[in-house]
């Protein structure tokens, strides 16, 4: 709250007159990222239909908007626990509803033949788990730039799932 109070100008008190309490704030930063990151991946997911390639789309976007807010991802993955009632509620329901965009992903994958049949939650877990994970040193303006960094980690992810493709048939002879 101190670092708060120093970057907007404010003192406590007028500070928590525009935010009502910690809680408030909490939310705000958390529904606020989680729900960019809804929309942003229900349009992705809309306009890409092969899946190698929308992983990729949703990764991009993803260790984008971690680096560019990483301050408020750093909030939120420290201590979105510590909402209570119908505010934890939303954000697990957000949280949920992100993940189940790349589980339905995943699925289709599967269903077309590209992507080992594994659990999807889990595998989706795992990969939001790296990328989650890179709020503590990602830099938006870093060396490899986000992009290449969630390109690497597409390949990392995409590599251990991705099916070999299955050779044409030979040719039917007259």
């Amino acid at each position: 709250m101190a670092l708060l109070e120093q970057e907007v100008g404010l003192k406590r008190g007028a500070l928590y007159h525009h935010i009502g309490n910690k809680e408030s704030l909490l939310y705000e930063i958390s529904r606020t990222q989680l729900e960019h990151m809804v929309g942003i991946a229900s349009k992705i997911v809309e306009e890409t239909p092969d899946e190698a390639e929308c992983f990729r789309r949703l990764a991009r976007a993803l260790l984008r908007n971690i680096a560019d807010h990483r301050l408020e991802w750093t909030v939120h993955y420290r201590d979105f626990n510590a909402l209570t009632g119908e505010r934890l509620e939303h954000v697990l329901e957000l949280r949920r509803r992100y993940s189940e965009i790349w589980q339905r992903v995943y699925a289709s994958g599967v269903e077309r033949g590209i992507l080992q049949p594994a659990e999807p939650r889990v595998a989706v877990l795992g990969i939001l788990g790296m990328f989650n994970y890179s709020y503590l040193w990602i830099e938006a303006e870093g060396r490899l730039g986000t992009d290449r960094i969630a390109d690497l980690y597409c390949d990392i992810f995409l590599r251990g799932v991705l099916l070999p493709p299955h050779p044409a048939p030979p040719a039917a002879e007259e």
